[in-house]
């Protein structure tokens, strides 16, 4: 019985140093969240950029960064398609840190910054604190021609995500 309870501070140690969001975003595995907003709440929210997002967390193809950082991929569809054919028309990839009980996410250029935070129901939200995507595909660290500019206010300040259906990989 004494052993149980000496162990009792160690694992409590050990979850404090765990980082926000592991479970839903797991040191060793990919997680992929995703969010297609149908048209009954495009038209209740009609200054809404945002038609579809993703996050993709790929630790087998993205190692974690200084620190520990966490790094993530977000793929978006705005309500004006511009390559209907293909999967995405814009990305976002950014380091994210612990803040809190969420993480802290910013690219590695001046392209702003978003949270991910835990929702409600075992959803992830996304708070949009201002950010500007790339075409998708676009590699390079910098804010490229015909990149989309996706302020908070008025309708993009929060998405809600849930896991994804199906298989999710690189797009």
């Amino acid at each position: 019985m004494r052993l149980a309870f000496a162990l009792i501070p160690l694992l409590a140690a050990a979850a404090a140093d765990a980082r926000p969001l592991e479970r839903e975003l797991p040191p060793r595995k990919n997680a992929c969240w995703e969010r297609s907003y149908d048209a009954a709440h495009l038209a209740t929210h009609p200054r809404q950029k945002v038609a579809k997002i993703r996050l993709l967390h790929s630790p087998e193809n993205w190692q974690p960064g200084e620190g520990g950082s966490v790094y993530v991929m977000l793929h978006i569809n705005l309500r004006e398609r511009v390559k209907p054919g293909q999967a995405f028309d814009y990305q976002l990839g950014g380091f994210c840190r612990a803040a809190g009980q969420g993480l802290l996410c910013r690219p590695e250029w001046d392209a702003g910054s978003w949270r991910i935070e835990r929702g409600p129901n075992g959803a992830l939200d996304i708070r949009n604190a201002g950010i500007t995507a790339n075409p998708d595909p676009y590699d390079a660290e910098e804010i490229a021609d015909g990149a989309a500019r996706i302020p908070a206010k008025p309708d993009d300040g929060i998405w809600r995500l849930s896991p994804a259906a199906g298989p999710c990989r690189l797009e």
